[in-house]
């Protein structure tokens, strides 16, 4: 297998060697992956961009609601690659794994959302992760917004059937990946992204990132709180979140 080639932003310098100090391999994997967005995503709304946005509007809602329209039959090849994507469900997908991660939620869902406030969302806004967030204004200026939407998809995520092809958790995870999409578009059109400093715009090790801090760490903080969790509930919440992060758009070796 062929190693992918290391460019390391002139942001993550430092911190890249702190990182390979305590673990050479997973050090690297992230830091190859701050130079990797999602291909089919962004090749998908990079060739909507150049139809009518009725037309686009109306691929993308055929994509995510019904892949047998007939209204995409004269989408963009990109389009119908997403779908085929989509539509794959990874082997190591396994529904009933699912069972004992969402009764750990429910049993103790206001931990769980004392992690996310107290603990989750201050370590992940703490890092480079913020910067897209403080640009868009999703941050500053629509902050409660934001923070709604994440109790949102974690609810949905969470709820029985919500990960199976088209339930509600599937859809809010498909969609938050094409948010991600637009707006890698608007900082790679924009003077306010470096990406030699900081790597692409929301990239597979970014977002990877904060799937890690809604899963494993929230997991942890949920603990530091008082909740209790059996093997079987902590693995079924790691594989909600494992592929939520799939349907997001995050490559499998990171």
């Amino acid at each position: 297998m062929s190693i992918a080639p290391l460019v390391v932003p002139t942001d993550y310098v430092d911190s890249y060697e702190r990182g390979r100090a305590a673990d050479p391999e997973r050090a690297r994997n992230y830091i190859v992956h701050t130079m990797v967005a999602d291909p089919v995503c962004d090749e998908m709304m990079a060739q909507l961009a150049a139809v009518p946005t009725k037309d686009a509007d109306r691929f993308i809602t055929a994509a995510i609601e019904n892949p047998e329209d007939p209204a995409l039959s004269d989408a963009p090849d990109a389009v119908h690659a997403f779908v085929e994507e989509l539509e794959t469900v990874p082997d190591w997908v396994d529904y009933k794994e699912f069972a004992g991660g969402i009764r750990a939620f429910h049993r103790d869902s206001s931990t769980c959302l004392a992690a996310m406030l107290g603990g989750v969302l201050v370590e992940g806004f703490s890092t480079t992760i913020a910067k897209s967030f403080f640009i868009t204004g999703r941050l500053r200026d629509q902050g409660v917004r934001r923070l709604r939407q994440n109790n949102r998809h974690m609810i949905e995520i969470l709820l029985p059937g919500g990960l199976e092809m088209r339930g509600d958790g599937w859809r809010l995870s498909v969609r938050i990946r094409l948010v991600h999409a637009k707006v890698r578009q608007l900082f790679n059109d924009s003077s306010e992204w470096d990406s030699g400093a900081q790597g692409v715009p929301l990239s597979a090790a970014q977002v990877g990132y904060a799937l890690t801090a809604f899963s494993a760490r929230m997991l942890q903080h949920m603990k530091s709180l008082g909740a209790t969790y059996n093997e079987a509930e902590r693995d079924g919440f790691m594989a909600v979140w494992r592929y939520s992060g799939h349907l997001m758009g995050i490559p499998e070796p990171i």
